[in-house]
């Protein structure tokens, strides 16, 4: 692709025949278009811009995964890429191939805001200004182009109005990672494949947030998804689509040198390394790898950046020697959580099972509880929340698991206090950490490596974490540290 996809319409030439190879793929894009779209990545286990397109329009055998070869799977894309990495201009392409020669099709651009729909309708619009123009039906309008032969294309708002109800061929999601979950949810359910083009939705995003709707839709396909039929990852960097650096520049001066190791000299992309250095001076180190280097999610959003499942995750098992204790947080349609927790003389915090489960009354859970214990329990802290009486039955949480046996203690305290302490365990000032969580904990070890807080521009407070999904088993943990590794103050325990 050309310098930041420069791109116009060449006069006086026909449409060309639709490409059927990948090599005539990229010469319809350049002789038309006049883009030139990166054939090669650079970096090991990534894929080219160009895989995208020719997974998107071909189809085909998917790029590999991380040296690993992708599901077959069906017609849905997931590219994670950097930015200014071409996503969006690469999207309004396979949008106007599928329109000019899959048509009959209908197709939706859904952007993470309406803005972002927008600028890849610009493409669109643009791409139509010149000689394709004659393929049009109807006027342009900010939200509809429609080409004579059926193709219908339509920028949507991120609601769950304009999104239910529609059933289309192809819709494609940008910056997925600010959409509004019950809107994602919404979207599985649209897609109808015609006699000409197999329904399907690609997304396309950098990765902002720790466990955000990218980080969980990259992780299920480097896992294969369901059942080996979910998302094909397609996954490039800013090396990837990095111009060629010539001979005028020295590594040895280069602020990218540390990162860039030569590749930018085999560069066959678009993206100016005068600013890819301007970037980086620019940037904090999290937010380049994240941007730029699409190395994950930005850590500096995450609540415990100390995490390390090297030194945190470790064959820890019961030992009827410790002391054990559980750690309770209660819910319902949330999730109930329990820890297995056991104390060393030498003071390590080892988690060694957990239990979580929604939607059971408390009852069930206590069952449970009791039935996985491995052996005599000190005490359960619990949330102190569950001493409150329900208004329906009259009975606390504490009470109902009290009348099963399982007594329970609780200390109030603030939010800070007990994740300091969890750091403290994590991370000591002096000496080695002293939290060990065993392997079965799963559950845990994704919320230790999930939790974070907002991301920048949210209305929500900064310093809170995010309250989506890993705070109910970090809150058992806090539970555990503000009573046992801090027991100064007045601890309550259930007298009934």
């Amino acid at each position: 692709m050309m310098s930041e996809f420069q791109h116009g319409q060449p006069a006086g030439r026909p449409l060309p025949e639709r490409p059927k190879t990948r090599g005539q793929l990229a010469r319809w894009v350049e002789e038309t278009l006049d883009i030139r779209i990166p054939a090669r990545a650079l970096c090991p286990h990534h894929c080219p811009p160009l895989d995208y397109l020719a997974a998107s329009f071909l189809g085909g055998d998917a790029p590999p995964v991380d040296g690993k070869p992708a599901t077959a799977g069906g017609a849905d894309l997931l590219v994670w890429a950097n930015r200014g990495g071409g996503k969006t201009l690469l999207a309004a392409v396979a949008t106007l191939l599928e329109a000019v020669y899959k048509k009959p099709i209908d197709i939706r651009i859904l952007g993470g805001s309406f803005d972002q729909s927008d600028r890849l309708a610009d493409y669109l619009r643009n791409f139509f200004s010149g000689d394709l123009a004659c393929l049009l039906e109807g006027r342009v309008t900010r939200q509809r182009i429609r080409l004579a032969g059926g193709a219908d294309i339509r920028m949507l708002s991120q609601s769950q109005r304009a999104v239910r109800g529609q059933h289309v061929q192809k819709i494609r999601c940008d910056e997925v990672d600010l959409f509004d979950p019950h809107v994602w949810r919404a979207l599985q359910f649209v897609t109808r494949s015609s006699e000409s083009t197999r329904g399907g939705i690609e997304v396309f995003s950098t990765m902002h947030c720790p466990g955000g709707l990218m980080e969980q839709l990259v992780d299920s396909a480097r896992a294969g998804g369901a059942g080996g039929q979910g998302f094909r990852l397609i996954h490039w960097c800013l090396w990837d689509v990095i111009e060629r650096c010539g001979p005028d520049r020295r590594c040895q001066e280069c602020p990218l040198c540390e990162d860039c190791r030569g590749r930018a000299r085999r560069g066959l992309g678009f993206f100016k390394i005068d600013d890819a250095i301007a970037i980086k001076a620019r940037s904090s180190r999290s937010a380049w790898e994240t941007e730029m280097l699409c190395l994950g999610a930005r850590r500096e959003q995450m609540v415990f950046g100390e995490f390390d499942p090297d030194v945190h995750v470790a064959d820890v098992a019961y030992c009827a020697d410790f002391p054990t204790y559980r750690a309770i947080d209660f819910g319902y349609a949330s999730p109930f959580v329990c820890l297995w927790i056991q104390l060393t003389p030498g003071g390590e915090v080892h988690v060694i099972d957990e239990y979580v489960q929604a939607r059971r009354p408390l009852a069930q859970h206590a069952v449970e509880i009791l039935r996985r214990d491995f052996g005599p329990v000190e005490i359960a802290y619990v949330d102190p929340a569950g001493r409150a009486r329900e208004a329906t039955s009259g009975a606390a949480c504490t009470e109902l698991l009290s009348a099963a046996g399982i007594q329970c203690r609780w200390r109030q305290s603030n939010l800070a206090e007990g994740m300091e302490l969890i750091r403290a365990a994590m991370a000591p000032a002096m000496g080695e950490p002293t939290l060990k969580i065993a392997p079965q904990c799963r559950r845990l070890v994704e919320a230790f490596r999930t939790y974070h807080y907002p991301p920048p521009g949210s209305r929500q407070p900064a310093d809170v974490p995010v309250k989506d999904g890993p705070d109910h088993l970090i809150d058992a943990v806090r539970y555990f540290f503000v009573n046992r590794m801090r027991p100064a103050g007045r601890l309550r325990r259930a007298r009934y």
